[in-house]
């Protein structure tokens, strides 16, 4: 690649160049910087809704928003400032993340240039999603530990001393009880946008569609398609970190722990002949699953579509100052 250039001074220009356009530009600086803290705290309370279901199969997403607000209106956004503090960082540093270690792995197995390649976004996805993970544990485990401790104790229906508060993580905690399933939600939900997404935009063809467009709905779909997997992972990473015992548990009980949880979650249980005898489930997905899976795409479109009207305001504001 080197004999593309004339000179040395060219080759390195040109590197500097390719490395400059993985890093964020000035409206996507501030849209990151403003927009993406002011998303992630704007949505806490459908964020809350969604721990409060991974602990309660029986209620609706009507009751379980509800729920979210008791102790006042206020008590919706609960838990919701550390994690609207880490998203500037998490907002900024991922893309660039991605980006390089996609390019470097596209060199690795000569993918040709202008061709999307499924397993290189695939890997640098899961990268980023490893990154977001370390990034972002500590504030969004807390979040959730908050939300559960208002909601299911504090405020809770149940007589009192029927729910234990839940020790809260540190902010700072970069990986603990709950982190793999959280690993396996962000790397899945990195793929969508940028394994999957430019999949579709490659076959879509609408000419009325701009590309910035076509691009953003094709994200946007992607990212619906792939929360028939990231909505299990997430309530369990939801009901690990809310449940007092997981933590103390050795790590085969914990296992059990989530695979039951799973089963009773999304499966219908089967009659017992015996009820000394272990409970078993059928292949029949349960009502759980569908209100889980609806409550996880309106946060994901919320999230993207109050994010993309910040970034085309300030892209708009800032075209008419230039």
């Amino acid at each position: 690649n080197v004999h593309r250039y004339r000179t040395p001074i060219h080759h390195c220009a040109a590197m500097a160049t390719e490395r400059k356009s993985f890093l964020p530009n000035k409206s996507q600086l501030i849209s990151g910087a403003l927009g993406g803290p002011f998303v992630i705290y704007a949505c806490t309370p459908l964020r809350n809704g969604l721990t409060l279901g991974s602990q309660d199969r029986a209620s609706s997403a009507r009751m379980l928003y509800r729920k979210v607000f008791r102790g006042g209106p206020a008590a919706g956004w609960t838990g919701g400032f550390a994690p609207s503090v880490v998203a500037c960082p998490q907002f900024l540093a991922l893309g660039p993340i991605f980006h390089t270690i996609h390019k470097t792995l596209r060199e690795v197995t000569g993918a040709p240039d202008g061709q999307h390649r499924m397993l290189p976004a695939w890997c640098a996805a899961t990268c980023s999603g490893l990154c977001e993970t370390f990034l972002t544990f500590g504030s969004q485990s807390r979040n959730a530990q908050m939300a559960y401790n208002n909601s299911f104790v504090a405020f809770s229906s149940l007589e009192e001393g029927a729910r234990s508060m839940v020790p809260l993580n540190k902010t700072s905690q970069i990986w603990g009880v709950g982190a793999l399933p959280m690993l396996i939600r962000n790397a899945l939900s990195a793929g969508s946008v940028r394994a999957l997404s430019p999949w579709f935009q490659q076959r879509v063809d609408i000419p009325t569609l701009g590309p910035a467009l076509k691009a953003s709905l094709c994200d946007i779909s992607s990212s619906i398609c792939m929360c028939v997997f990231t909505a299990p992972v997430s309530q369990l990473f939801n009901f690990m970190v809310t449940t007092p015992h997981a933590k103390t548990l050795p790590r085969q009980e914990r296992w059990g722990l989530a695979r039951d949880f799973l089963y009773r979650q999304y499966f219908e249980p089967l009659d017992r002949p015996d009820p000394l005898l272990p409970q078993k489930y059928s292949w029949k997905v349960s009502k759980t699953a569908a209100r889980d899976f609806g409550m996880r795409t309106v946060y994901i479109t919320s999230v993207f579509s109050i994010y993309m009207a910040i970034e085309r305001t300030i892209c708009g504001a800032l075209a008419k100052t230039a």
